[in-house]
């Protein structure tokens, strides 16, 4: 019997951009049509979290401490609120702009830039450079190593740093003096650079930073491509070397320009 499983991860970040894995889910169907949602909430995570940046995930009481909840053949609520179903209108123009031919609502989750308004989770893949790769070797900064080891910790991951080896046994007191440190520096570093900017300003130094130098003619064919939906925004933002937030100001700035 043909089983396609779809892996993917429940993330959210907080005030300082640091992402936190509350949740690996499963999604599993037959050639049937019968189907299944596997949640396993990482809790070593979920209690680093206060009730301010985490209020748990729809339709699951994590109350329960259960290691698994398990939905077969009911859409959960978490994929129901954040998912088109299969009688939406319009629903091969959302697949065409995910790249996908069929509704597989977690991959569509892993792949679209719609976000979600009600709370912080998002989905994405199982993969990224940090769970696959662990390194400080280009790190020169305190800030950034900090940050780069809150990422681990907040990842779930088991790892050892400079011979301290840190994992669930101790996650939660190497996160709480690491945050704190991690955010002192954050916001000293805050303070600097919003004094160097008034002292420029005051000297006549200080013009603000300069628009990302884009080519005209690769910014024109990937918007093209955008418009007509044969690529995300987040592949098109790739594509041109910039963030998803600099890649819809450019368009907002090209729509104004040309009317």
């Amino acid at each position: 019997m043909n089983l396609h499983v779809t892996d993917a991860l429940i993330c959210l970040k907080d005030d300082f951009g640091i992402e936190y894995v509350v949740c690996k889910i499963e999604y599993k169907i037959w050639e049937t049509e019968e189907f299944e949602y596997r949640f396993t909430p990482v809790y070593p995570v979920i209690d680093l979290l206060d009730s301010n940046t985490f209020q748990g995930i729809p339709g699951i009481d994590l109350d329960k401490r259960k290691p698994e909840y398990v939905r077969k053949n009911i859409v959960p609520t978490f994929i129901s609120e954040r998912a088109p179903s299969n009688n939406r209108e319009e629903l091969w123009k959302l697949l065409e702009s995910c790249n996908m031919q069929y509704l597989n609502q977690l991959e569509w989750l892993t792949k679209t830039d719609t976000h979600y308004v009600g709370d912080r989770l998002y989905v994405r893949k199982t993969t990224s450079a940090y769970e696959n790769n662990i390194t400080f070797n280009k790190l020169k900064r305190n800030v950034d190593i900090q940050k780069r080891l809150l990422e681990y910790i907040c990842a779930g991951r088991s790892f050892s740093y400079e011979g301290f080896k840190i994992d669930d046994s101790n996650r939660s007191v190497c996160y709480n003096l690491l945050y704190r440190l991690f955010r002192r520096e954050t916001e000293r570093i805050k303070v600097l650079q919003a004094d160097g900017i008034k002292q420029a300003k005051a000297d006549g130094k200080y013009q603000g930073r300069k628009a990302i130098q884009i080519d005209e003619l690769a910014f024109n064919d990937v918007v093209c491509k955008y418009k007509n939906k044969k690529i995300s925004a987040n592949d098109a933002a790739k594509k041109l070397g910039i963030s998803l937030s600099t890649f819809y100001r450019r368009i907002k700035e090209h729509n104004d320009i040309n009317g």
